[in-house]
């Protein structure tokens, strides 16, 4: 819609204003469509490339999670999703993510390095920017 207007502004005649011919709305629908091109390049940038998916963490200090998305550049967000992940979400063991193998996994690991008991259930959401 905003290329429609664009374009509409291009076919107006500017010689009603003072002092500025045919170049200056030239001037000021190419800067417009250059706006335009950046933005979309933006919503392409970031459209469709965020991943979901769930985990429940090992017996252990740190757990490996499956997802062949994952990137060197990938934003990991991790959600407790019952209420043993909740207590250890805001204990001195909350987790975060230690190590990220770029087209195979990514690892949490809890901040005390001790063991999780091994029933904690979490959600994730994977970002990665083009």
């Amino acid at each position: 819609m905003l290329q429609q207007d664009v374009a509409k502004m291009s076919m107006q005649d500017s010689s009603s204003t003072p002092g500025q011919g045919t170049a200056g709305v030239t001037d000021a629908v190419t800067q417009l469509q250059g706006i335009v091109r950046q933005l979309s390049n933006w919503v392409m940038a970031f459209t469709g490339r965020t991943i979901y998916g769930t985990f429940t963490l090992a017996a252990a200090a740190t757990t490996v999670v499956t997802e062949p998305a994952t990137k060197s550049n990938s934003f990991i967000q991790l959600t407790p999703t019952n209420a043993s992940a909740g207590t250890l979400a805001g204990s001195a063991q909350a987790l975060y993510v230690s190590a990220k193998t770029a087209g195979a996994s990514f690892t949490v690991a809890t901040a005390a390095g001790t063991n999780a008991a091994g029933t904690e259930t979490f959600s994730y959401s994977l970002s990665t920017p083009v």
